[in-house]
């Protein structure tokens, strides 16, 4: 025990504060979410592998032996929804910059408008705006458009006859890069009963990306923001468009300092989480 005090020092405390911190600040980010229900189970395997050392338990020893060297693996695999959506939390940007506000702010009222008289019609619609995480795994299982951005081309595609009405839209670029797409629905068993499998959409992808959703609302005839798994409900045509501003166009002198080698990694790291989400 004296030779252990003897060799703590200066640089000993401050190893054991900062995985104390790294810690903590884990605990935080999984707090009430599907990961710490995990960890929990993660921990009872952990307590096992200790027991099968202390006591006799030769069989049990050997099989956590061979878990032990893929636990690195496994981890990755069953967090990746959660890592995915830490990345997209630190990698969060704005689309339009200021470099043609006036392209920005039509496209912004091309969509006001677009849910404006959606919600006046009482017909449901999604549109899903892509920023710094890349969507394309969402855009595939859809119909490709590559069709600028409008009122009258969302009309139509969200109307009641249209064959793809029931999926959403997906804004890549500041086009509409397809329809009729499918997107995860959020785990979050606190979410509000009374959502419907839209609104559960939205929140999904939020949660999962860093993408910024519109949603009408056809029972209700409103319209909803979602970003960040965050939903804000009821918005009249003026606050939409004002929220919409607010969010996605930066101007020179708000712009981000993001590095190209941040924003490639970002890029880089979903895409590869993405991928193995599939």
């Amino acid at each position: 025990m004296n030779d252990v005090l003897q060799q703590f020092n200066f640089w000993s405390a401050l190893d054991v504060l900062l995985l104390a911190i790294i810690f903590y600040q884990i605990l935080l980010l999984i707090r009430g979410t599907r990961a710490a229900q995990i960890l929990i189970g993660m921990l009872l395997v952990v307590g096992l592998f200790v027991l099968s050392n202390v006591f006799p338990l030769t069989t049990v020893n050997w099989m956590m032996n061979k878990f032990y060297s893929s636990f690195i693996i496994i981890l990755i695999i069953i967090f990746q929804d959660d890592i995915r959506h830490v990345l997209s939390t630190m990698g969060r940007r704005k689309i339009f910059v200021g470099d043609d506000a006036s392209s920005s702010h039509q496209i912004i009222d091309e969509i006001s408008r677009a849910a404006t008289a959606l919600a006046a019609k009482r017909i449901g619609a999604l549109i899903v705006v892509e920023r710094g995480i890349i969507l394309s795994r969402y855009v595939d299982i859809g119909v490709p458009l590559e069709a600028r951005v409008s009122k009258e081309i969302l009309l139509s595609i969200f109307h009641p006859s249209s064959p793809i009405h029931d999926g959403a839209v997906i804004l890549q670029n500041s086009r509409i890069a397809a329809a009729g797409c499918f997107l995860p629905l959020t785990r979050d068993e606190h979410v509000d009963p009374n959502l419907g499998t839209r609104h559960r959409a939205a929140i999904g992808i939020s949660e999962e990306t860093d993408a910024l959703v519109i949603v009408v609302s056809e029972e209700g005839a409103s319209m909803a923001i979602v970003e960040g798994g965050v939903i804000s409900r009821k918005l009249d045509s003026k606050t939409l468009r004002e929220e919409l501003i607010r969010r996605l166009v930066v101007t020179d002198a708000k712009k981000p300092k993001i590095t190209s080698w941040q924003g490639k990694f970002h890029r880089y790291v979903s895409q590869f989480f993405g991928r193995g989400g599939n």
